[in-house]
């Protein structure tokens, strides 16, 4: 798995988790503190600027744009920069291979860390995915996140962690006390299933499968949402969508699920106290069968036409 993303790391280098939300939590736990800066993106994953938040850290949101995290002075005094650059969080937008080149430099030259929280790896849809920002790390700046929930399934709770050998030590031993290590059963199973070669077969059947269904959400979009514009990555686990201004996809959630349609209003991914965008909202398209997607989206863009 690891290999695919472009990093080669020795056993003592990974840390087996509870999926990557875990990873954060522990990552929290050992180098966060008050006074302590990381930057995050914004709109962003709000639960990890809670995670950080709730262990004392200052958390400074920074912008993202077409290209990913917006890399400029404000980013200076962190200490810490969380991203999610193989798809943000939750515009879909794919980091830039500019932008990556320029994120690497200002971890060094302002002696910071950066958590990549490459969460889709596993069932990345772009037909040429760049490697992993820890692929280029010669520093050992970057600290790589990964769960293999989202491929196999979000119940089973796994997901690994790769750094320094010294800091995946302290790791090991703050898990103990949490959970001693994730189960076992699970571990030997998903082993047995990479090395009988049933993991690379499934991901092939995996993204077949979601490229239909993502192509077929897009489809029912352009004729029954066209007002709605699809922003960031076709290749992301979820289409963003800008809805007319105007629209307030709160409501629109709301409406929509009278009608067992269920959407995510985009506000909850702006994070802090300013008056978040309204006509913002996030399809998921991995777990309904392929169907049912075009008259779901049917009945949203009637539920849209009747606010």
């Amino acid at each position: 798995m690891l290999p695919k993303r472009g990093i080669w790391a020795r056993a003592d280098e990974i840390l087996v988790t509870l999926g990557s939300q875990n990873a954060l939590y522990l990552l929290a736990s050992l180098l966060m503190a008050r006074g302590v800066r990381v930057g995050v993106e914004n709109p962003g994953f709000r639960d990890a600027a809670s995670i950080f938040d709730i262990h004392g850290a200052k958390v400074h949101l920074q912008d993202v744009d077409d290209q990913g995290l917006v890399v400029d002075r404000r980013l200076d005094d962190c200490q810490y920069l969380y991203v999610t650059p193989g798809h943000q969080v939750p515009t879909g937008v794919a980091m830039s291979t500019a932008r990556r080149e320029q994120l690497l430099r200002q971890i060094r030259e302002h002696d910071q860390v950066l958590i990549e929280d490459d969460y889709d790896a596993e069932f990345n849809l772009d037909n040429h995915p760049l490697p992993a920002l820890k692929a280029s790390d010669s520093s050992g700046r970057v600290i790589y996140l990964s769960s293999l929930s989202k491929a196999f399934s979000p119940g089973l709770r796994i997901g690994y962690m790769v750094a320094d050998a010294e800091l995946i030590d302290e790791l090991r031993a703050l898990r103990r006390l949490m959970y001693r290590h994730p189960p076992l059963n699970n571990q030997r199973m998903l082993a047995d299933f990479l090395a009988q070669g049933h993991y690379d077969a499934h991901l092939r059947r995996f993204r077949e499968e979601h490229c239909r269904r993502r192509e077929l959400l897009y489809q029912a979009l352009r004729s029954d949402l066209s007002d709605c514009q699809p922003m960031g990555s076709p290749g992301a686990s979820a289409c963003w969508l800008a809805a007319p201004r105007g629209v307030d996809t709160q409501r629109l959630a709301w409406a929509a699920a009278q009608q067992s349609v269920l959407i995510e209003s985009g506000a909850q991914f702006f994070l802090g106290d300013g008056e978040a965008p309204k006509n913002f909202m996030r399809l998921g398209f991995h777990a309904i069968d392929a169907e049912r997607i075009r008259p779901g989206v049917q009945k949203l863009g009637e539920v849209l036409a009747g606010l």
